[in-house]
Parts: structure tokens; sequence; C-alpha cells
């Protein structure tokens, strides 16, 4: 129960418009505030708050530098005090007090003309499992989504994100895209960024290491149910 928030700055502290205690202020405001509680994991910047599911950075320099596509802020900081927005319940936590140590999982990005080197090379280097940044809604080229079959075949569990910017995957496609990918075992990850779909992927193994993708799988589940 005890609130999680993280800030930083976008602007280091000597600047004429460091961004950097307002951040610190606002992000002791949000951990103080009832409306914070049972959300999770909190982000604020530059006067709102993110919930962990979908979040990502989208900005590199600019102070507003967060966003999360197709959810938005939840709760946001005014001289008032924190106001809520749009606040989304989220599936359970992991146990993980087991857990010394998670495995390692790589991300491989897609791209035009790859083909399954990277992720074969990921698994020689010891990757418990893949995280593939597909194209699009969740697609690869064939000689890619062979690979992730090979990848399964072997036990190392598979996962599908995309490199676009908002929106969820889905499995679409035939000719080696994203119905392949889901025929050969991959699971998809809705609207994680492949950063977020690397973290869950790497617990899962951890919570279930015999079958990870049941794992996913569930979680999603509770997600949708959670929005519903």
């Amino acid at each position: 129960p005890r609130q999680i928030v993280l800030t930083g700055a976008q602007r280091p502290f000597d600047s004429p418009a460091s961004d950097g205690p307002a951040n610190l202020a606002a992000a002791f405001t949000v951990a103080g505030s009832p409306r914070a509680r049972a959300l999770g994991p909190l982000l604020v910047f530059d006067g709102r708050a993110w919930q962990a599911r979908g979040v990502r950075k989208v900005e590199t320099l600019a102070a507003d530098a967060f966003e999360a596509p197709g959810r938005g802020p939840c709760l946001r900081v005014t001289h008032d005090g924190v106001l809520p927005l749009a606040v989304r319940s989220r599936p359970p936590a992991f146990d993980l007090d087991a857990v010394r140590e998670l495995p390692r999982v790589d991300v491989v990005a897609a791209y035009a003309g790859c083909d399954g080197a990277l992720l074969e090379a990921a698994a020689a280097a010891g990757a418990g499992g893949v995280v593939v940044q597909a194209l699009g809604a969740g697609n690869t080229s064939a000689a890619m989504t062979a690979a992730v079959a090979r990848l399964i075949d072997r036990g190392i569990p598979v996962a599908v994100s995309s490199r676009t910017f908002s929106g969820p995957v889905s499995p679409l496609y035939g000719g080696g895209g994203g119905a392949d990918l889901e025929r050969a075992g991959a699971v998809f990850t809705g609207d994680l960024s492949p950063w977020q779909a690397r973290m869950l992927l790497s617990v899962s193994i951890a919570h279930k290491p015999e079958d990870p993708g049941a794992v996913l799988r569930q979680w999603f589940q509770h997600e949708e149910s959670a929005r519903a």
C-alpha cells in the first residue's frame, strides 16, 4: 500500500528554467495525496502523474516529456491539490519475495530485411526470453517469424510489442506477420512498450519458469477485466 512515485528533470539544475524543483515538489504532493492510493507506482512530470501501464517518454528535451498514448495521465497537480483524471484499476501484483534475480530478457527490433540472426544471438547469449519490437500492429519478416518459432520450440518464450508510438499489437496478418507469430506461440502484449513488455516477460519467467506464456496471458486477462 505504500505509494511509490518516480520523477526527475529534463533540464539541469543550473538552467534558467530548471524543472527539477517543481517536479520534486509535485512528486511529494502526489505521494501524500489519498487520490494516489492503490494506483501502483506513479510517474510525475510537468504537473501530471501517470500510472505505469503504457507510459513512455516521447520527448528528448521538452519539459512535457512523457505520455501514455490512448490512456493519458491519471492525476494533475494544481495549486488546489491533486485532481483525478483517467484513473484505471490495475491487475494484481506478482509475488516475487523468493526471487533474488530476474531472468535476462532481450529486445530485438524488426526492420525491413531483418532475419533471425539477432534472435539466435540473444538466445546464445543466455536470454531467458525475447521481446520482438515488431512493425505496425505486430508484424515481422518470414525469416524472423521462423526464428521466433525455433526459439519457442527450444523453450525460450517470445513476446511481441510494437515500435509504433500508439495502439495495441494484434495478430492480423500471415506471410510471416502477426498471425504466424501467434501460431508459433508468441504472446502479444497489448499497448505495452517493448521495455515494459521486457519487464513483464522477465517477471513472468521468474514467477512460472515452466510456462511464462500462461502467466502473461492471465495478466492481460486481469488487465482487460479491470478496464471493463
